[in-house]
């Protein structure tokens, strides 16, 4: 007998960290969902190893940063060691995020994907969610009102009927198949890398450790607040069929380009061969169905963007979900795609560009040094991600603006002081509202009546004014940050992107922008 199906406004597929980023978003949100998973256990593996400046100011905002920052580290150093067993040490390949960015996170962080994981599995649990493990999706069927996915589960096939559903399944997404959305592009058969999570003896876990050889290069990545060390070693592109991965073809190759006896590997946790694969989706969305992270492109892990793009998708698109079951036009939806496809065409194209020099390099200490050094740069931190020509973006009036425009990312500034508050204006966005930030001389109540919980309005008077309920812009850091000429109104979506920016008298801008957004057509 077939049970009846259950019913959730959206149910997400894949518990990784695009799923659960969503996850913790519409559960903020109190949007109805479930968050299935097919493995039986949670993700053990190290697979990405750091998190960018713009993924750390979406944790920030989902109240998940902390653990990541306690557990993570900053600053590690490389070790590159040479043919007759010296070393030579040289800087961390990461690099802080330039400063006129204004974040509170410039510094990328190292740290496991499992790490990251809990991070957001632990506050999806404050939130009141559960990940459902064992669900596995084998069919999909949508029509006009819904979505219905077949589910596999420890007791038995289940039905879960959902206005909208999520892939976030990963690089194999069974989700993408059953919507026919093929991943377009190309493998990179000659770019292959054995990869494994090891326990070793004889190295301090204070670098990462290098070797160059004829064969190819072997590195090993100490993960922070653990006895684990990421191995990731080159395949010869003359290797056809490369030798499985196993604990002791990995201390072979290990001795063989490190040097017999140098290193002693007692233990493998996770051990695979990567092939690099460079190809997206021309869509990320077929009707009620939508698709994030390695479901909807996947790429070369060169500046460590695989993790981060995913979570940034799920960012995007968690608040319009919400938005859109809570009445708003569907039409809204229709930007997800619009906005996220074009970054993901910019990482693939950055990072095959970067990793084709690193492995172009790996049997060349130096050469291989000076291009690891390049592979971190602002474009990595995820902070230059900009929506300008977006739907949702309206061009401002001002002509002689010169940052923070209308569709970049809101930036941060220090040294706000109110009544009660005291802080930043990240401080001030944190949560899933929308921001009105009116930078003004004095207060004009009329502006307050726009407050409701969608948009929180904030008045930031100049240091020199005084006004009992404005918040008082002490260093004048606000108003340089965002260029301020005069009195204004910028209006900052939930995600953290400058929607539109207007005089400080047109509010008629701001209320019929919203409704744009929020009214049904």
């Amino acid at each position: 007998m077939k049970t009846m199906p259950s019913f959730v406004d959206v149910l997400i597929v894949g518990a990784g960290p695009t799923g659960l980023t969503l996850a913790c978003d519409l559960a903020r949100r109190n949007v109805d969902h479930r968050i299935i998973e097919r493995s039986t256990f949670y993700n053990v593996a190290s697979r990405a190893k750091g998190i960018q400046p713009r993924s750390l100011e979406v944790v920030d905002d989902l109240e998940a940063v902390h653990y990541i920052i306690d557990t993570g580290i900053v600053d590690l150093p490389l070790r590159y060691y040479t043919a007759d067993g010296g070393s030579i040490d040289k800087p961390a390949i990461i690099v802080a995020a330039s400063a006129e960015l204004e974040t509170p996170y410039r510094d990328p962080v190292w740290i496991a994907q499992f790490d990251v994981e809990k991070a957001l599995r632990d506050r999806y649990a404050v939130l009141g969610g559960q990940v459902e493990l064992g669900m596995e999706a084998v069919g999909l069927v949508q029509d006009l009102d819904g979505v219905t996915v077949t589910v596999n589960t420890p007791q038995g096939e289940e039905q879960i009927r959902a206005r909208y559903v999520v892939g976030a399944d990963g690089g194999k997404s069974n989700i993408r198949k059953f919507i026919h959305l093929p991943l377009v592009g190309e493998t990179h058969d000659h770019e292959r890398w054995y990869l494994g999570d090891v326990r070793l003896e004889g190295l301090d876990r204070d670098h990462i450790h290098i070797w160059t050889s004829s064969e190819g290069m072997v590195g090993v990545t100490p993960l922070p607040k653990s006895d684990i060390w990421q191995l990731q070693a080159t395949i010869p592109t003359d290797i056809e069929e490369p030798e499985q991965p196993s604990l002791e073809a990995y201390q072979a190759m290990f001795d063989r380009r490190a040097g017999a006896g140098r290193v002693r590997l007692t233990d493998a946790s996770w051990l695979s061969i990567y092939r690099i694969n460079v190809r997206m989706v021309e869509c990320y969305r077929n009707g009620r169905v939508f698709l994030a992270g390695d479901a909807a492109h996947v790429h070369s892990p060169a500046g460590g963007q695989g993790m981060n793009t995913g979570m940034q998708d799920a960012y995007n698109l968690g608040w319009k979900l919400a938005a859109v079951i809570r009445g708003a036009d569907t039409a809204l939806l229709d930007t997800y795609d619009e906005e996220r496809l074009p970054v993901a065409q910019a990482v693939l194209k950055d990072s095959t560009k970067k990793m084709g020099v690193v492995v172009g390099t790996a049997t060349e200490g130096g050469a291989l040094s000076q291009s690891l050094s390049t592979i971190s740069d602002d474009l990595t931190s995820g902070l230059l991600i900009s929506y300008r020509s977006s739907t949702l973006t309206r061009p401002s009036a001002r002509t002689n603006a010169t940052r923070s425009f209308p569709g970049d990312r809101a930036p941060n500034a220090t040294g706000l002081q109110g009544t009660r508050f005291a802080g930043s204006v990240f401080d001030l966005l944190r949560g899933p509202h929308w921001t009105l930030l009116a930078f003004a001389n004095c207060i004009d109540p009329s502006l307050k009546n726009l407050t409701n919980d969608e948009l929180h309005v904030h008045y930031i008077l100049p240091s020199n004014v005084e006004g009992a309920e404005g918040i008082i812009d002490t260093a004048g850091n606000a108003y340089r940050i965002y260029d301020v000429a005069s009195e204004e109104l910028v209006l900052i979506r939930p995600d953290g992107y400058i929607a539109l920016r207007t005089s400080i008298d047109d509010t008629a801008s701001i209320l019929n922008y919203l409704n744009f957004i929020y009214s049904e057509n």
